[in-house]
């Protein structure tokens, strides 16, 4: 369940909504659960010891949608914002935190990666995680962090990314939109990976507007019909992030500031594993072992036919041709 906000005009409603599997049309939706209207505090009651409860008919709404015994727990989580600030300090202090289980990463959710996250998802939490501008290497995104996502509409895992956003500073709005829609593919300077500031800025717009504007109308994307025939709010916030921002003044200081910053993002790029036969063989329609024993010209041969097969301008997908070139070029050190 999560907490959906409307803007209607000058005001903001909200709404609690439920993400439900719908097996007739093969999707996830959303399903409306309650109604809060544009001051959801209203259904809170401020009770003794500075704990809330909330409405009667609220907690039964959640309760039929959720079956959760604990609506409560599951209400402060939703309408936290709207909690007194005593009252989440309260709650801060009698909750328990609960281990965190590190699940390893099955077929069954490699499965679900393939099927429910889109490319433009695994962009947005690239960045968000990395920092990187540069999106060559989005195939180094870390599985387990497009896990939240699994089992959500569309319209939740919006929802989602945009808080994940909150992180971003005003200042690196535009790079992010330059990053998130890849951008990067419209430039051939060789700075346009770490320095889009430096790069024509009409021509970076123009770019930017063809591509929400296709992803705008992209159904298999959206899978809500909500939205049809306008630009969808969701997508409303990067051109705001885009045109109402600039990019910061760079300076000595500036460039020290966020070279340090990226040096100690908590993350190390997953190591690839030579032996991984499962992705060589989807790469190459060949084993690991039949690679090794070719010769260099058959391995050349070879990887000149996936190359076109693969290549953006033949129809095929540009991560998938990225990571076809980075495979041939590990495994033609490997034959020495």
């Amino acid at each position: 369940m999560y907490l959906a906000k409307i803007r209607q005009g000058q005001e903001m409603r909200y709404l609690l909504r439920k993400s439900i599997f719908d097996r007739g049309l093969g999707r996830y939706l959303f399903r409306q659960v309650y109604d809060l209207g544009p001051r959801p505090g209203d259904f809170i009651h401020h009770g003794e010891y500075r704990l809330p409860f909330f409405d009667e008919g609220l907690e039964e709404a959640v309760a039929r949608a959720v079956g959760n015994s604990n609506v409560a727990g599951l209400l402060e989580e939703l309408l936290w914002e709207f909690l007194t600030s005593e009252e989440r300090e309260q709650l801060a202090r009698t909750r328990r935190r609960q281990p965190v289980k590190l699940m390893p990463f099955t077929p069954e959710d490699e499965e679900r990666l393939r099927r429910e996250i889109h490319l433009f998802d695994r962009r947005r939490l690239y960045y968000l995680r990395y920092g990187a501008v540069d999106q060559s290497r989005i195939h180094r995104l870390h599985k387990k962090l497009c896990r939240p996502l699994f089992g959500q509409c569309r319209d939740e895992r919006e929802y989602y990314i945009a808080e994940q956003e909150k992180v971003l500073h005003p200042a690196e709005y535009r790079t992010y939109v330059f990053a998130i829609f890849d951008l990067q593919r419209f430039f051939g300077e060789s700075f346009a990976r770490y320095m889009p500031e430096a790069l024509d800025q009409e021509l970076m717009a123009d770019r930017l507007v063809e591509e929400i504007c296709r992803l705008n109308g992209d159904d298999g994307f959206w899978e809500e019909v909500e939205g049809q025939g306008s630009l969808r709010p969701h997508l409303q916030r990067y051109l705001v992030m885009f045109f109402d921002y600039g990019y910061p003044p760079r300076s000595f200081t500036y460039d020290f500031t966020r070279d340090f910053i990226n040096r100690h993002r908590q993350f190390r790029w997953p190591e690839w594993k030579p032996d991984d036969a499962t992705e060589v063989n989807a790469i190459f329609g060949r084993t690991l072992e039949e690679l090794r024993s070719m010769s260099k010209r058959e391995l050349a041969r070879l990887f000149r036919k996936r190359a076109k097969e693969t290549h953006p301008d033949a129809g095929g997908d540009h991560e998938r041709f990225v990571r076809l070139n980075e495979v041939y070029e590990r495994v033609k050190k490997r034959l020495g």
